[in-house]
């Protein structure tokens, strides 16, 4: 049940202090918090197919970037996927999510997540972040709400945070900027996979990614959808340049249903 934006201002604080165990999937055990357990979060139904293919593609000891991680449900995947031995690093600009994203890896123990407060696009700056509605749609540009804005590239050269061997990118319509940041990364032997947000969007990306040497992977949702039509947030995989097992990677994912 959907409950009034000015019930939910009063009932949120307090249930976002309430830890309710996720019940199934790739987060099965882990803890999540009451308010935000609708949706698929606490059931484990959330995107379940979006995330297990997402993690297939990690192992112990890699190096995730979760960009635009929202309240944690990836990070969560991530942390538990790479063990002690690998690390995430969470990016989430909104101060509300970054506090429920730090919750979420505190109530499950998680030592190997750092979270950043940065928003990821083509230059080094600030900006205005938010807009109306649910958090999730909140972009660059919008709201009033000052963040700090950084680059891939600055992030990796001055050790902020290392390269990664796999990228999660989900930032509601700034993925062509996000990569315009990027060009070290794209060069090299990561992996990426990008929520795109129109057929516009796509068509930028696919050139930013082939003009760097990466080969991609559309989803079936993506591939399936006719010139005409684009409908959510569909992935798309790309592989750097240097990797040599995209081929073998391309069918592990088609195999969990990409």
């Amino acid at each position: 049940m959907h409950l009034p934006n000015a019930i939910r201002r009063l009932t949120d604080p307090v249930l976002e202090r309430i830890p309710v165990p996720i019940a199934a999937g790739v987060n099965r055990g882990l803890w999540w918090n009451l308010a935000s357990a609708g949706r698929g979060h606490a059931s484990g139904r959330r995107e379940a197919q979006r995330i297990r293919c997402i993690a297939s593609l990690m192992k112990p000891g890699d190096v995730v970037w979760d960009v635009g991680a929202h309240k944690g449900y990836v990070t969560l995947c991530a942390a538990r996927r790479v063990g002690p031995t690998g690390s995430v690093h969470a990016f989430e600009p909104s101060e509300h999510n970054r506090l429920l994203l730090a919750r979420h890896v505190a109530w499950n123990g998680f030592a190997n997540v750092v979270i950043h407060p940065f928003a990821l696009s083509s230059y080094n700056g600030a900006a205005t972040f938010g807009g109306t509605g649910s958090s999730v749609g909140r972009s660059l540009g919008g709201g009033t709400a000052q963040v700090e804005v950084r680059t891939v590239d600055s992030l990796i050269a001055s050790g902020a945070a290392p390269m990664p061997t796999l990228v999660k990118a989900d930032v509601e319509g700034a993925e062509a900027d996000l990569l315009q940041g990027a060009g070290a990364l794209l060069r090299g032997n990561a992996r990426l996979m990008i929520a795109m947000h129109s057929r516009e969007l796509f068509v930028q990306c696919e050139a930013i990614l082939r003009a760097a040497g990466n080969s991609l992977v559309p989803s079936r949702a993506m591939s399936g959808w006719k010139n005409d039509y684009w409908f959510g947030d569909p992935d798309l995989y790309a592989a750097g340049p240097t990797r040599t097992d995209t081929l073998r990677e391309a069918d592990e994912l088609r195999g969990v249903g990409f």
